[in-house]
């Protein structure tokens, strides 16, 4: 079948213009934006549809596409929206954490729900057991919770790796973000490994050098790093993971000097010096975007921009030569950054996809179905 720039454009724009209409229609906006907010004006939304219209080719080409549940199971969307909304209601937090884990998902195995898996076929260690993923991802239950709602009503239709990738999009646009179009069909995995994830996934103490290769690896570019690190608009971390830039920074027995002096009082204030054996796992956690952890934004970017970038991996980019012009750029322009991160994130989901040589759509998510079934 061959696909005309018309037939592009026409997905593009009624992927995200329908769903989105449905999309506001039921979410109440109350901690992430207002609804006017999120009904980011007729420019934007034009730009949009020309940052999906440019992506709705190459995921053709990958096997994806708009509407793909169309015919098999029409409410798809509609019941995830749903899901991820009333857990938020109840927990707004989840959005980050749903953000977090389809990123957690695609960089490792491809986007294939391989994080959600139990058991992996191979018999090795899962990836959520991974050092890299402790105590870092979460939002599991919601998945099962999504694909418990989807069962009923179309068994053994929606993969699990499209309810992670629609699970992200919804959380950003409930917090206030652009809702988008997302490319659907993907299959899911049946291996997951730990190791895998250990070296495959950025670490918050990652260098400007070591994220642009991790980034490059996925097929992901520097403006991809920036966009996509942008997601850090939402949740916390804990202080263990970035301690040592308040209290020996390079083992200078000081605070990383690029933090700012006022930050840095803030953090300590949070963050008291810890006994060397406290580990990563305990003490409080700190906003990663200061003073808008539950708002889909670019304050993310103006917090780089004056030294209050809370984690290593997050500070580099405002002073590295090929991304602190892209940090500059998306810290004065709010609707630059949320067009730009869209295309990014429809990018990032079409990693390493899987084929039905080596995927299948599970009954469960947390088990392949030759496992549980």
């Amino acid at each position: 079948m061959s696909i005309t720039m018309s037939s592009v454009y026409s997905l593009a724009f009624s992927s995200i213009y329908c769903w989105r209409e449905r999309f506001v229609a039921t979410v109440p906006f109350t901690a992430g934006g207002t609804e006017r907010e999120m009904r980011t004006g007729g420019m934007l939304g034009l730009i949009l549809v020309l940052v999906v219209a440019e992506s709705v080719s190459i995921a053709h080409a990958n096997g994806l596409r708009y509407a793909y549940y169309s015919r098999t199971c029409p409410t798809a969307e509609r019941i995830i929206a749903d899901a991820v909304r009333s857990h938020f209601q109840s927990d707004n937090t989840i959005a980050a954490g749903l953000l977090r884990l389809h990123f957690h998902d695609c960089f490792v195995q491809g986007c294939d729900g391989s994080i959600l898996l139990d058991s992996s076929i191979d018999g090795s260690v899962v990836e959520r057991k991974a050092i890299r993923n402790n105590n870092s991802i979460r939002g599991f239950e919601i998945i099962d919770d999504i694909k418990t709602r989807l069962e009923a009503s179309c068994p053994g239709v929606v993969s699990c790796a499209d309810i992670v990738a629609l699970a992200a999009r919804d959380s950003v646009a409930i917090s206030g973000g652009p809702f988008y179009g997302v490319p659907t069909g993907r299959l899911d995995g049946k291996i997951s490994r730990a190791s895998d994830a250990d070296a495959d996934l950025p670490t918050a103490i990652f260098t400007a050098a070591q994220l642009k290769a991790n980034f490059n690896k996925k097929g992901l570019g520097v403006d991809d790093l920036v966009l996509l690190s942008g997601g850090h608009t939402l949740g916390r971390a804990k202080c263990a993971i970035f301690s040592d830039r308040l209290y020996n920074f390079s083992n200078t027995g000081g605070p990383d000097p690029s933090l700012s002096s006022s930050y840095l009082t803030i953090l300590k204030s949070s963050c008291p010096q810890e006994a060397p054996s406290s580990g990563r796992d305990s003490g409080p956690t700190v906003a990663l975007d200061k003073g808008s952890e539950f708002k889909f934004d670019n304050s993310y970017y103006n917090n780089l921009v004056n030294g209050n970038g809370l984690l290593k991996s997050d500070a580099v980019l405002k002073d590295d030569s090929q991304t602190k012009s892209l940090v500059s750029s998306f810290s004065a322009n709010s609707d630059k950054f949320l067009w730009s991160f869209v295309g990014s994130m429809i990018k990032m989901g079409q990693i390493d996809l899987k084929t039905s040589e080596n995927g299948e759509v599970r009954i469960k998510c947390n088990v392949y179905n030759s496992a549980g079934h």
